[in-house]
């Protein structure tokens, strides 16, 4: 019996290091470089979050942390990639709002956000800003609206399913109005045409609209915050100025391919909200225009279903639908 006992024991080791061994066994999380796609070209609003995202999941995790820039369709590219990568924590996304809103807009129920991706935490957020080409005229929102009759108001956007797109959308939707969109392939070639009139406005990001304002080369009539903006305390908010059913704000957060172990989202999370509650990390993305957050994994879930229900209504309504090629 005793031999039968040595003999079990040796073979149960066996097993064991052919891949049975105990969960205590494992390697601990991280024991590699991880990865955090950004679905945008470097130099951006968004890959400058994710820089300052890496720098504090390094330091908070003890292992690297390398930024992997895939631009394309909005930042859906990227997206995709990381839903189809490894669920192991090694390989993460950050996500923009056209990743929540374009499965939206193309109607495909196959690959949602919240089905393909697991939620980290929410970085930050930023609001745009309105601006106008001097030659309309329009003081505020109210006069610009009074002026929007069917076909003669244009509006640039960074491409479908981007913030400056999206903020045009609520407005239309707010104001009802006919407002015309206007896509281009990113925020500079947009610029670039409002500056010369050939459109009439932009939901701009909150830097260049307001440099271009205080050069007197466009108007900044709103920010689409729920507040004012502390770095532009003049310029009112959409909802002052009468619609506040076209309050939004352009989301950065951390994602990881779904099915990814929860213990390894929930550090991933816990390490990211503790560095956004730090002075320095909050001065990082202040200094970007980006308002700090701190929503852990179960939280910025809630957050992401709660606006994706939003989109799904003006779906429904039509108003997603609908552009012209810049």
């Amino acid at each position: 019996m005793q031999r039968r006992d040595i003999l079990a024991g040796i073979a149960g080791s066996a097993m064991l290091g052919l891949g049975g061994r105990p969960a205590s066994a494992q390697p601990a999380y991280p024991n590699r470089p991880i990865r955090l796609v950004v679905g945008f070209a470097p130099g951006g609003p968004t890959d400058l979050i994710a820089r300052i995202a890496a720098r504090t999941l390094t330091a908070s995790l003890g292992q690297s942390v390398v930024i992997e820039n895939r631009p394309g369709a909005s930042g859906r590219v990227a997206a995709s990639a990381v839903s189809r990568a490894e669920p192991d924590g090694y390989t993460l996304l950050t996500n923009v709002l056209a990743d929540m809103v374009g499965p939206v807009i193309e109607h495909d129920t196959r690959d949602p956000l919240l089905r393909g991706l697991a939620p980290v935490a929410l970085v930050g957020t930023a609001p745009n800003v309105l601006v106008v080409h001097p030659s309309l005229g329009a003081g505020d929102v109210r006069a610009l609206v009074a002026q929007a009759r069917p076909g003669t108001l244009s509006y640039a956007s960074a491409g479908i399913g981007t913030a400056s797109h999206l903020a045009g959308v609520l407005l239309s939707a707010a104001a009802d109005i006919d407002l015309i969109h206007v896509p281009y392939n990113g925020t500079a070639a947009a610029q670039t045409d409002l500056l010369t009139g050939r459109v009439s406005m932009m939901f701009d990001n909150l830097d260049n609209g307001l440099s271009n304002a205080t050069a007197d080369k466009v108007k900044a009539l709103a920010v689409t915050s729920p507040s004012r903006w502390h770095a532009a305390p003049n310029v009112p908010t959409i909802g002052e100025a009468g619609f506040p059913a076209a309050e939004m704000l352009s989301i950065f957060g951390v994602m990881a391919p779904a099915g990814t172990p929860q213990p390894i989202i929930d550090q991933l999370g816990a390490g990211l909200v503790a560095a956004l509650r730090e002075e320095a990390t909050r001065r990082s993305l202040l200094a970007i225009s980006i308002e700090p957050a701190s929503m852990g994994p179960a939280e910025y879930r809630r957050y992401l279903e709660t606006e994706t229900r939003r989109w799904e209504a003006l779906a429904a309504q039509g108003r997603l639908s609908g552009s012209r090629a810049g």
